[in-house]
Order: structure tokens, then sequence, then C-alpha cells
């Protein structure tokens, strides 16, 4: 990507550089030292604007989104470019063959088949964050609207409580009531958002090994995903075996795949909640405005301590959630939950007996959890809100009670309409989800397929060597294995 080409500041008539840039080309000059009062040392948004004057950081529009997605993503590609590398061909066969053996054992367990065949995507960290950043955009874009709303609101707040006649300024009333401080704070807003973005999706790059491994897909949904030099780096100096460490990956990966594409609103679902949470937020204002003074100290792009300051900064931003909100996010981490159980369940089923590393290879991925930076904080660094409960066993032993006493159509009645996702409290009393799905609490039927009719039929799903069969004549006539793109 080639650098920003730097805004020319206007000359006011003092020679001094305006600090609106292009915005200030178009006011009056009456206007224009008014918001300059504004910002100056005694104003309520003291050196506030001269940010979208910073190299780099002037080419977000007004209405290009909540997020400068190319800040973002030159922001990521910046700390995802260490250590990185393309993957080997032999890394890629390796992987292909893992997956195929994992949706083998997968088609036996109560995972619903997804309803094509196994797509495989193996990555270099810059090529998840290139698909990150499309999968993440509409988890971040509602929270950072929220975050540029409440910044427009604090500055109205407080231009309505200047004195415009003290100032000499009284005449100019009618023009600033006019004045949308949310058009000037956009650009700052989505810098901010930029940053942050890419600050997290960047460690993240270095963190992760496959696509889903934050318990939602980080990618394609249609894909699995394998960061190849993370793998590496992982189990590099590790005395296990290769093919064994890509299998049990691919199966977490495959199993994840398997709800999230096979479920088809299963995704959407949680970014409208995600959304809906957003909606009814409450941002830190003195934090942000802390943040963006932060920023505003010699923040320079083509310098990489100073870019690594702003977004470490920028990452601090918190929101603080209402009851609301609350119930909002226990409905979010009851998605997050059930996925998460459900999967753990039949991957450990699924190599139960066949893999004599898998005990140990575990081991290794507890112990990187706990020495390495944590990606659910991460993610909820980005998002403000924590995706994940705090127990991370939630909703095993609800997979455990309705498998045991509804066998797989139960699982899967759970995913069958969004209104029949267990909450949190479920999760923890299965039983009290159980009455409520069945209208009835003095036992379960005999015939179970009454008891869900009005679900429907579960599909009847192509063996794993069948859907595989039917990819490769899908590619034979496209003369392509690549993935689809974006999709």
């Amino acid at each position: 990507m080639g650098a920003s080409r730097p805004h020319t500041a206007r000359m006011t008539h003092d020679s001094t550089p305006s600090p609106f840039g292009e915005f200030g080309e178009n006011l009056p000059d009456e206007l224009r030292r008014m918001l300059e009062q504004l910002t100056g040392p005694d104003g309520p948004f003291a050196g506030g604007m001269p940010l979208m004057n910073i190299p780099g950081m002037g080419g977000h529009g007004p209405d290009d989104g909540p997020v400068d997605w190319k800040m973002a993503r030159r922001a990521a590609m910046q700390l995802a470019g260490e250590g990185d590398r393309s993957p080997t061909d032999a890394e890629r066969a390796a992987a292909t063959e893992a997956l195929q053996i994992a949706e083998h054992w997968l088609d036996a367990t109560s995972l619903p088949a997804p309803p094509d065949a196994g797509r495989l995507q193996v990555a270099s960290k810059g090529e998840w964050v290139d698909a990150a950043l499309a999968a993440m955009r509409p988890l971040v874009e509602p929270v950072a609207a929220a975050a540029t709303a409440t910044m427009a609101d604090l500055a109205r707040q407080q231009m309505g409580e200047i004195d415009l006649d003290a100032m000499g300024l009284g005449p100019l009333a009618g023009m600033l009531e006019g004045l949308d401080p949310a058009a000037m704070l956009r650009p700052l807003g989505a810098t901010l958002a930029g940053l942050q973005a890419g600050q997290v999706l960047g460690e993240l790059a270095g963190h992760l090994l496959h696509g889903t491994e934050l318990g939602i897909p980080t990618g394609p949904r249609s894909s699995a995903l394998l960061v190849a030099p993370n793998i590496a780096d992982t189990f590099g100096d590790w005395d296990l075996d290769d093919t064994e460490v890509l299998i049990v990956l691919c199966l977490h990966e495959a199993a994840n795949r398997r709800l999230f594409h096979a479920v088809s609103w299963l995704e959407g679902h949680v970014h409208e909640l995600v959304a809906t949470f957003a909606q009814g937020a409450e941002v830190d204002a003195d934090g942000l405005r802390r943040m963006a003074d932060e920023l505003l100290q010699g923040v320079d792009p083509s310098d990489p301590e100073s870019m690594e300051k702003a977004m470490r900064s920028a990452s601090q931003l918190r929101m603080t959630p209402t009851p609301a909100q609350l119930r909002v996010l226990e409905r979010i981490q009851g998605v997050v939950a059930l996925v998460g159980a459900w999967t753990r369940r039949e991957v450990a089923a699924a190599a139960a007996d066949r893999l004599p590393g898998k005990a140990r290879i575990d081991e290794v991925l507890r112990r990187r959890r706990a020495t390495r930076a944590d990606g659910d904080q991460l993610l909820a660094s980005l998002l403000g809100l924590d995706l994940t409960p705090d127990d991370p066993s939630l909703g095993d032993e609800f997979v455990e009670v309705v498998s045991s006493e509804l066998g797989a159509d139960g699982l899967r009645s759970a995913i069958a309409h969004p209104e029949n996702l267990p909450d949190l409290g479920e999760l923890v009393d299965p039983q009290a989800w159980l009455a409520r799905v069945r209208g009835d609490v003095d036992g379960v039927p005999d015939d179970i397929g009454a008891l869900m009719g009005e679900l429907g039929e579960a599909p009847v799903e192509a063996s794993a060597e069948e859907r595989m069969a039917a990819a490769r004549g899908d590619e034979d006539e496209q003369g392509s294995d690549e993935p689809e793109d974006g999709a």
C-alpha cells in the first residue's frame, strides 16, 4: 500500500494552519474562528481536530462508515508481518488430507453436515487478516458507530454550553444551530476504530491457529481455515506427530464449520445480537476524550513506534453494559457456549482411541492458552464485550443431558430456530430448557419424533466421501480447486 497523500492545512489570516484541514476550506471566516476557539487550548475539544490532517489519517470521508478499514488493514498487516510467511506445498497437502479425515470422522456425530464439501484455506498471517477484515466487519461496525455517536452527543452538549455572546460571536448562533458535530467527528471516530481494529486483528494474526478458535468464524464460514506459520511455531519444538496435530485442529475447525455453515442463520444471529448490544451502549466519554488527546500527540503512521502507541491507546476504549445490554450479552454468550460445548463433545468422541497423541496435543494447547495473550480478551477489547462466558466448560452438562434424553434430534432442535436457543440459565439448568421446548414438565414423551415434529425432519446428509466427490466434480468443471473468495 502506498503512503497516503498528506492534506494541506488551510492558512488563516494570521498565517497559522487551520486545525480543520480541507473541512475548513468551505467555512466562513467568522465560523472558522469560532470553531478554532472550540479546539484551542481552553476549548472543549482542545487539539481535537488536527487528527484529520495527520498524514495517512485524513482519507476517510464523513460518509465512509464508522471504521476506517484501510487504516485497520495497514495497522494489522504491520503487526502480522513479523515472522509471517506463505504456507508450503507440503503444509497445504498435509492439511487437506487431515481435513478429509476429520470430516469423515465427524459424519458419525450429531453435528449437522454443511451444504457442501469441506473447503480449506491454509493461510499466512496476512491472509488471515484479509479474511478476518471481512468476517469481523458486521461485529465491529455497530460498536464503532455507537462510540462515534456518543462522541457526537458529547460535542453537541458542550457546544450548547458555549456562551457565544461572551465570545463576541452572538450573531453566529443561527449558523451554529445548523452545524452537525457528527459530520466533523465521524472521520475521527472512524480513525480511532480503525486503529483499534488493526491493533487487535494484528495481534490475533500472530495468535490464532484456526479460524473458529474464538468460538465464532473469523473467516468465511463456508471454509475451514488454518494459519500455517502459527501452527508450526506452536508445535515445532514438541515431539508430536504432525499428522495427528493437524487432525486435531481440523476436527475443531470442521466441527465449528458444521454448525455455523449448516445452520445458515446462526452467524447472522450473533451479528444481530452484537448490534443490539451496541445500540444501547454507554461509552466512557472521558476515556474517549483522553484517548483522542493521546492520539494527537505526535502520531506519525510512518513511524512504527508512534503507530504502536496510538493503537494501544485506542484499544483501551470500553463500554459499560446497561442491564438491558447484559441480558443481550447473556444470549450472545449462550450461543457461543452451546457451540463450544457441542463441538468439544463431538471432537472428543470422534478422536477417541484413534489418536494416541491427542492428550499431549491438548496439553500443549492448554499451556499455550495459559502462557500467551488470550485471544478471547483481545476480541473483547475490540468489541467492548466478552463473547465467551467466564466458565469455559459452561454448556457441557447441557449437551450431555439433552443428548442423553433426546438424542441427536434434541441437540439439533436447540438450533432449529433462534427462539429455541438456550440462555445462560438454561445451559446451567438443562431441565429448564427441556421443560420450555416440550411444554411438559411431567416427563419426556417416548415418541421423540412427535416431540420435535413441529421443527420438521432433520436433513438427510451425505457422507464426507460423497460430498468430497461432488466437490471434485464441481472443481473439474470450474478448472480450479481454490476456495470461493468471500464465500
